[in-house]
């Protein structure tokens, strides 16, 4: 069950890195453009007039606002990659969580169980039950030593630390 959860939140992972990894390229080249757009403009104010200046300072300006289209898109896909990845954190580590609560209650109900069930054990009445059926028609004293008398026996009485 945990290995089933896992897997498909790695999938849509490896999804949101393989987008940001495009938008990142795209970034890049968006970025080269634009430096190559402001070193035009340097040129061009050097060399040229105010005409052809405006409309390369109009190329740079459209580069500068593909570039900052670009860098909000990334910025937003890691926002949504790492709320994503922290909701299924939280997902797999709560059913992991749970999945060890569970079988941890059911080993104490079952040590509970055993442990009850011991100090249900009846010493006389077993001694008595064994020898029977091992000497049948033997006659048997009862006289069973008071420490193997477990009937009195309590959680209390066997400093069962809590």
């Amino acid at each position: 069950m945990f290995q089933e959860k896992l897997k498909p939140a790695c999938d849509r992972w490896k999804a949101i890195c393989a987008e940001a990894q495009v938008s990142l390229k795209t970034l890049c080249t968006a970025r080269d453009k634009e430096a190559k757009s402001l070193k035009a403009l340097e040129k061009t104010k050097v060399k040229e007039g105010s005409k052809k200046a405006q409309q390369v300072a109009q190329d740079v300006a459209a580069k500068q606002t593909e570039v900052a289209n670009k860098t909000e898109e990334i910025v937003a896909l890691m926002r949504q990659f790492q709320t994503q990845k922290l909701n299924d954190y939280k997902s797999i580590l709560s059913s992991y969580s749970q999945i060890q609560m569970v079988y941890h209650s059911r080993s104490l109900e079952f040590y509970t169980r055993a442990f009850q069930d011991i100090l249900d054990i009846q010493a006389d009445e077993y001694v008595e039950t064994v020898l029977n059926e091992t000497c049948p028609g033997v006659p048997l004293s009862h006289s069973v030593p008071n420490n193997m008398n477990s009937s009195n026996t309590s959680v209390d009485q066997l400093n069962v630390t809590k």
